[in-house]
């Protein structure tokens, strides 16, 4: 493990396992940084690793096996399907390996937790990609919460209308199947509100009622495109959430925390309601522009961040246990949905 950090501190070597959409963030914030270089990328499908592989001249592995018995990288990105997270996130930490995982961390609660216990006993770091939290205005409403000027939050409240159709689920074979995906709306695209939630309201969880549904591609799919839940946190204060794939755009996400001392909004603007009374837009940069412009532009801010705390032995913002707290919630929204 790298040391502190200095001019003489050499980067990191990075292999990136899943090549597909999501990878190219992180192949992108790998390539462009002083603190990491990538080494190699994997992929079951021969296609897509060969042309990662050719378009930034690093090594192609084919399998997880293959990559971890070359073992010419210090840290590990795991941005595969859902089921595969925690399989390959506990090999990689078990061979020493620092892991950063697109999210989920893992479909189920239980398995998430055996993750984080995994890299306790090896002395590795294990983060999550919640990249959402780096974004401009959730570091502003959080930086404004920690303040103590808006008082205690008391309520919050999370709303996600995007757009997926049949032709997103039928582009592979994991999307939309509970073995493989986990779920839909909530797990994929919702759990980064949720994260934001839970980060806001600044507790762990104590219980979620809530309900599932499909709406828009009945007998289509297996995962529910619809949910809503009532989420309570052991400090009392209770969100709403609101997810749904149905809508015909993917609009921005709207957010509203509700405090002693006023009320923050956030929808393409980022609104402060101070005594109920004095209200002041905050200008913050542009959302990134794009086809996914929805997912938010903190992908790099938070890989940087990641390799910040592995090369001076401080802990990472958005760790294991981090994104173990994300998955309880969902995972406690599905069983009280279906049971």
């Amino acid at each position: 493990m790298a040391g502190k950090e200095g001019t003489d501190m050499k980067p990191l070597r990075t292999a990136v396992i899943g090549c597909g959409n999501i990878s190219g963030r992180h192949l992108k914030a790998v390539a462009a940084s002083e603190r990491c270089e990538l080494a190699a990328v994997c992929d079951i499908v021969k296609e897509k690793v060969d042309a990662s592989a050719s378009e930034y001249g690093v090594r192609a592995f084919y399998h997880i096996d293959e990559l971890l018995a070359w073992g010419q990288f210090d840290v590990l990105h795991i941005c595969t399907p859902h089921y595969l997270h925690p399989e390959m996130a506990i090999a990689a930490m078990n061979a020493g390996k620092h892991v950063l995982c697109e999210k989920p961390l893992a479909i189920t609660y239980e398995d998430a937790l055996k993750m984080c216990e995994c890299a306790k006993e090896n002395g590795v770091t294990l983060g999550v990609c919640f990249q959402n939290r780096y974004n401009p205005a959730s570091r502003y409403i959080k930086n404004l919460l920690d303040s103590g000027e808006m008082g205690r939050v008391i309520g919050l409240k999370g709303f996600v209308t995007w757009d997926r159709d049949e032709s997103y689920y039928n582009a592979d074979d994991w999307h939309g199947t509970l073995q493989k995906e986990g779920g839909g709306v909530v797990i994929n695209q919702s759990i980064h509100t949720i994260d934001l939630l839970q980060w806001f309201a600044d507790s762990d969880v104590r219980s979620v009622y809530g309900s599932v549904s499909q709406k828009r591609l009945q007998g289509k799919v297996e995962t529910e495109d619809t949910a809503d839940a009532l989420i309570r946190f052991e400090n009392g204060v209770d969100a709403l959430f609101f997810g749904t794939l149905c809508y015909k755009e993917n609009s921005p996400v709207f957010l509203e925390i509700v405090c002693e001392n006023g009320k923050i909004t956030l929808y393409d603007d980022l609104t402060v309601y101070r005594n109920g009374q004095d209200k002041e837009t905050i200008t913050l940069a542009p959302p990134e522009k794009g086809k996914k412009s929805y997912w938010g532009s903190g992908h790099a801010a938070l890989i940087a961040d990641f390799y910040d705390a592995i090369q001076s032995g401080s802990p990472f913002a958005v760790s294991g246990e981090s994104g173990a707290k994300a998955v309880k919630i969902v995972d406690s929204l599905y069983h009280n949905a279906r049971h």
